[in-house]
């Protein structure tokens, strides 16, 4: 209980066999309220007895609409806005507020950012969507609520890797008026100063915020407002479009040194333009953490909410396979596809020996091969010039193989071309056939931006103490 304590929102042990359905609804409901995991402890030996009990009666609580005061202030910000912006979180996507938030944003013509690989909380299509915030996300996003005086952050509690500066952008508005809208009172104003504070589910307080807003709201530059979004839209997908490489940072070589030791090989951005070609638009997909995953952050995009799984800050290893296979279980009719490093999925290679078996459904798994830890190298390389240790992996091993070793269609692709055909090959094979495929994309060892540049500070020497006064190491 006390390993768990930290990692939930709620947690409770069961003392009494007799007591088991009464505290498992309580965890249920817990987690429910709380939006968040609950955890629920029952002693081995309970499982064992017989008991004689009346199941309790589900107690619904209706979610809370936000304060009359503050839903008042935020329209009131809202509506003398010069140019605000709406960021998206997972809370929009849980809460079924993506209509909402829509409707918000048209009243406003307001641009829509979403938050780290949130791209699922609001429609790709859409001309007010901006894209992903934060780590290798999306530079129109970011150049649009830079300029913002007022930012509606619905359900999202703004956590570092949706507002910590991208592509060398500190792009998060100082001077802004910040309303932040969680279900859960404890994450507002923790990492961002807020002009008003709304508890609240996201769905309720949008249609709120809209039902109150002033007949002139969104007038101030509407024209120009909605030239902007389309200029900055257009000017990043030209440039993703064309985006090869990582830029280099400076006082590094490492990303020339990965390119010129593999010139052949995919870089992870062709890997990703490569896959945005054969992805089906209603695909679900899902994200491992790591280098080349967070790499693919700018690309995917999608019409519905529940579409894209992220691992989110826990930065648990091996989560791109099994929660794919939980998404098919979930929704056998739509295409799925799984997406992992080699470092990361190899924590999870051994759930291919049962995806094989008669009753799992069929899925599609990418595992980008570049034979490293890359998400640890590129600290490494930045704070120890260039120096890395402990971050590579076996050339030997193959995961196409393997996947063939467990009845299962395993595909090796080293170009573009070559990983487009294999995913549509795969989606058919998935839908049609009900056949696994493994591809193990190929890829150079370029590395993307550190994870968290705001803690990549390299070490200063200690006040008082000069290098002078270091004892000569032996020869």
């Amino acid at each position: 209980m006390a390993l768990f304590k930290d990692m939930v929102a709620y947690q409770e042990e069961v003392r009494d066999p007799a007591r088991i359905a009464e505290v498992l609804h309580r965890v249920i409901m817990n987690a429910w309220r709380h939006s968040g995991p609950a955890q629920i402890n029952i002693p081995r030996d309970y499982w064992t007895q017989v008991i004689d009990i009346d199941l309790p009666e589900i107690v619904e609580i209706e979610r809370p609409t936000g304060g009359e005061t503050a839903i008042a202030e935020a329209a009131k910000l809202l509506s003398a806005a010069r140019f605000p912006v709406i960021l998206n979180g997972a809370g929009v996507v849980l809460g079924g507020a993506i209509g909402a938030s829509k409707a918000l944003a048209e009243r406003l013509d307001a641009p829509v950012c979403v938050g780290y690989q949130h791209n699922d909380a609001f429609p790709g299509s859409h001309p007010l969507f901006a894209g992903p915030l934060g780590y290798n996300g999306s530079k129109a996003a970011m150049e649009l609520i830079a300029q913002a005086d007022v930012v509606l952050c619905l359900g999202t509690r703004l956590n570092p890797f949706s507002t910590l500066p991208g592509y060398g952008i500190d792009y998060w508005p100082k001077d802004a008026k910040i309303i932040q809208v969680d279900i859960n009172p404890a994450r507002i104003g923790l990492t961002k100063k807020v002009s008003v504070a709304i508890v609240g589910d996201a769905k309720k307080v949008a249609e709120s915020i809209l039902a109150k807003l002033s007949h002139t709201a969104g007038d101030t530059d509407r024209e120009a407002r909605r030239a902007e979004i389309a200029q900055r839209k257009s000017a990043w997908a030209q440039q993703l479009s064309s985006m090869d490489h990582e830029e280099d940072d400076p006082g590094t070589t490492w990303n020339e040194r990965a390119r010129a030791a593999k010139p052949d090989w995919m870089s992870p951005r062709m890997a990703w333009r490569a896959i945005q070609a054969a992805l089906p638009r209603e695909a679900i997909i899902s994200s491992d953490i790591g280098n080349n995953c967070a790499i693919g952050n700018a690309y995917p995009s999608f019409e519905e909410g529940r579409k894209y799984l992220a691992p989110g800050l826990f930065g648990p290893c091996g989560y791109g396979l099994p929660s794919i296979v939980g998404a098919k279980i979930g929704c056998p009719d739509m295409p799925v596809v799984g997406f992992a490093g080699d470092g990361a999925f190899g924590i999870a290679v051994n759930e291919l020996t049962a995806i094989g078996r008669p009753e799992w459904p069929a899925i599609t798994m990418i595992v980008f091969r570049n034979y490293q830890w890359g998400a640890e190298k590129r600290n490494s390389t930045l704070w120890y010039e260039d120096n890395f240790v402990g971050t590579e992996l076996d050339e030997q091993v193959s995961y196409a193989g393997i996947a063939q070793a467990c009845g299962l269609k395993g595909v090796v692709t080293r170009t573009m071309e070559e990983l487009t055909d294999a995913l549509n090959q795969a989606i058919e094979d998935q839908m049609r056939h009900g056949k696994t495929t493994l591809i193990e994309a190929m890829l150079n060892q370029e590395l993307g931006d550190p994870f968290r540049r705001d803690a990549m500070k390299k070490p200063v020497p200690v006040a008082g103490i000069d290098r002078a006064d270091m004892r000569p190491q032996p020869v």
